[in-house]
């Protein structure tokens, strides 16, 4: 009988840079769900008259590092999360400059790092759970894995 190698996502960390020139990270406080990016590539349409049989010929174009989607129990007086603070998620969104970001899976087993910039921060406030954040960053550019 073979033993599975899945892992469990418990302790993954979605961190955020401060844009210094050493830069430093913090991780957003109480992370519930991360998804990470979803790349895709775009396909060239380069069919013609002599292609084989008349089928559709496809060459690879550009590639987008994806977007990397995030939930959390809000915390609105967190640094990470408020609305007055200077650094968080909040203060990333207005201030439309690109920042760094990271995702750490759990025993550093590999870690994602990557440009971009929100494109949405969005608390909800439901009768009957716990106040949470659903936020988005857009990445620019190749996403890296160490």
């Amino acid at each position: 009988m073979t033993t599975s190698s899945a892992i469990w996502a418990y302790g993954s960390l979605m961190q955020i840079g401060d844009g210094a020139v050493s830069e430093a990270f913090t991780t957003v406080a109480e992370i519930t769900e991360l998804t990470p990016p979803a790349m895709s590539r775009d396909d060239i349409d380069v069919s013609n008259n002599s292609s084989d049989n008349g089928y559709r010929e496809f060459i690879p174009g550009w590639r987008d590092g994806g977007e990397v989607a995030c939930k959390a129990n809000w915390l609105p007086t967190n640094s990470t999360q408020s609305y007055t603070g200077t650094s968080g998620l909040h203060a990333q969104f207005n201030d439309n400059v690109k920042h760094n970001y990271k995702i750490i899976l759990p025993s550093t087993l590999i870690t994602i790092s990557f440009s971009g910039f929100l494109t949405a921060f969005e608390p909800d406030l439901p009768l009957e759970e716990q106040a949470q954040l659903s936020f988005t960053i857009k990445i620019s550019g190749k996403p890296t894995v160490a």
